[in-house]
Formats: structure tokens, C-alpha cells, sequence
């Protein structure tokens, strides 16, 4: 029974650390291109958008879709686009996705990139991820997750899992 106690006390310390609500409407194609749209940085760390767009990119690849494309960025446009936390970059990475007759998209919103205050100073990564139909601007697949990590864990690290668990939830034929 000492031993039980312990190893209970742990696991529900570890099922507070991650949440994942997701959904699915249909399995997508992975032979088609895709675009990664710019993220909306809903937090108070700069560039935490532009970072997890780049770990979804790779994430993708690594689930096995080969066509992979991200918006072009005007570098100039970046101090504007700041105070509105990147809803002007997905608006204009959606409208150039279009243009360029892609057929999905990834969009998402960071909730969450930092350390928590105290001793330890964990590290914590939240986001919500949307698949996008762009011929009908039909949701096809939506995701959020949030997970604190460990103390010696960087919020990228962390920020990486909570984007692998979601993408690997996308269902793809």
C-alpha cells in the first residue's frame, strides 16, 4: 500500500500537466499543399506565433505532407503588425494561400508561451490549431492543448509536444 500511494499521487500530478480537446469532420489528403497561415499571438511573449508556426511546419513535414508552404512575410510590416497580435498576417496569409489556389491551411492562436512564476519556473505552452478548407472556408479539423513541463524543460520543447499532440490527431488519407 506505501508504494501504491505514491505512484498514484504522481499520475494525477501528471494528468493536470496536459489537456487536448480536438475534433474531425473528415480525413484529409496529405498529397496536397498546404499552407501554414500566420498564428495570432494572443500572449505577452514576442514572436511565440512566428516560432510555433515554424515547429508546426516541421511538424507537418514529419507526419508525412511533402508540400509545405508558408505566407511571405513583409519584414517592414512587422512593427505594425505586433499591436494586433498577427490578425492582419492571417488575413493576408489566408488571402495569398487563396491566390495561390491552395487547398488547405493551418491556422492557429498561441494562448499560452512562457514560465510560470515561482520557485521552479515551469515552463507553459497553450494553443489552438484549425485546419481550413480554403475552397469553402469549411473547418475541416480543430484542436487546442496546454501542457506545463518541468522545471528544466524549455517553453519550446514544451510548445513542440503540445503541437505534435495536436497535429498528430489530424486525420490524413
Amino acid at each position: 500500500m506505501k508504494r501504491v500511494v505514491p505512484v498514484l499521487v504522481g499520475l494525477m500530478m501528471l494528468a493536470g500537466c496536459t489537456t487536448l480537446h480536438q475534433g474531425m469532420r473528415e480525413a484529409v489528403p496529405q498529397a496536397e499543399t498546404w499552407a501554414v497561415i500566420p498564428f495570432v499571438n494572443n500572449t505577452e511573449t514576442p514572436f511565440a506565433a512566428e516560432r510555433a508556426e515554424a515547429i508546426a511546419t516541421a511538424l507537418l513535414y514529419a507526419r508525412g505532407i511533402q508540400r509545405v508552404v508558408t505566407a511571405p512575410q513583409d519584414p517592414a510590416a512587422d512593427a505594425e503588425a505586433l499591436p494586433d497580435r498577427g490578425l492582419k498576417r492571417r488575413q493576408e496569409g489566408l488571402a495569398w494561400a487563396k491566390k495561390q489556389n491552395i487547398r488547405y491551411a493551418l491556422q492557429g492562436t498561441i494562448t499560452e508561451w512562457r514560465y510560470k512564476v515561482g520557485l521552479d519556473g515551469e515552463p507553459v505552452a497553450g494553443m489552438t490549431l484549425q485546419l481550413v478548407d480554403l475552397r469553402d472556408d469549411k473547418v475541416l479539423w480543430s484542436g487546442s492543448s496546454g501542457k506545463s513541463g518541468w522545471s528544466r524543460e524549455a517553453v519550446s520543447a514544451v510548445a513542440q509536444q503540445v503541437l505534435e499532440n495536436l497535429i498528430k490527431t489530424i486525420e490524413l488519407r
